[in-house]
């Protein structure tokens, strides 16, 4: 019996997360309430989420750690296979492949990347990702290896960048997810891949004419 709930609670907060993963992603963190979320998942309680997940910062911190679970893996793998000379690139590669092979891994439609980019904007969750990335070994792994392996840039330099590279990556992924279920995109994800990894290397290797004081 003890199993049979246990398996039945584990379903219910499955369905609960992929229901709001969808309509946060779709609407916005904002304009979604705990009730629609209820509503979506086929839940007849309208306080689901707070019973299984206690609110929705516990909830948003779920469905991303049960993203990264996977995602990290892949990173953790492209890592251990780098070769004994690793450029900038090869860095980049680590940062930005796993979550496109890893979203391509999942069909059509996902909803992951735009739930991302909602979160970001969001003042009140705004700072999960950046908790999540915190607490992961590879991710960390991988940022220390390219900044070490950049030329010497200033710090608000280095700073800027590294906004503008983060805020690429969340958006172009989230613009792809959006074309991909609207059926219009024009390519694939590996295609996306290649075309950040390429920006990146850009924006990273620019040179500086400004030290951006």
């Amino acid at each position: 019996m003890g199993r049979v709930r246990s398996e039945r609670v584990t379903a219910t907060r499955a369905r609960i997360m992929s229901a709001a993963e969808r309509l946060f992603a779709e609407q916005g963190v904002s304009a979604v309430s705990n009730r629609q979320i209820s509503e979506a998942a086929g839940q007849g309680n309208n306080y689901a989420v707070g019973y299984h997940f206690g609110g929705r910062l516990e909830l948003m911190r779920a469905i991303l750690e049960h993203h990264n679970a996977e995602i990290e893996p892949l990173r953790r793998t492209m890592i251990d296979q780098l070769g004994p000379t690793v450029e900038v690139r090869d860095w980049i590669a680590c940062l930005v492949a796993p979550q496109t092979d890893y979203l391509d891994s999942l069909g059509t439609p996902t909803y992951f990347a735009r739930f991302c980019a909602q979160i970001t904007i969001d003042p009140q969750f705004g700072t999960l990702l950046y908790e999540q990335a915190a607490a992961s070994d590879e991710l960390i792994a991988v940022l220390t290896g390219m900044y070490a392996s950049l030329p010497t840039i200033p710090k608000p330099v280095l700073e800027s960048r590294d906004a503008m590279a983060r805020n690429m990556i969340l958006l172009t992924l989230a613009d792809h997810e959006r074309a991909c279920a609207a059926g219009g995109a024009t390519g694939s994800w590996s295609g996306i891949r290649e075309q950040l990894i390429d920006a990146l290397v850009g924006i990273w290797l620019a040179p500086v004419t400004h030290d951006a004081n």
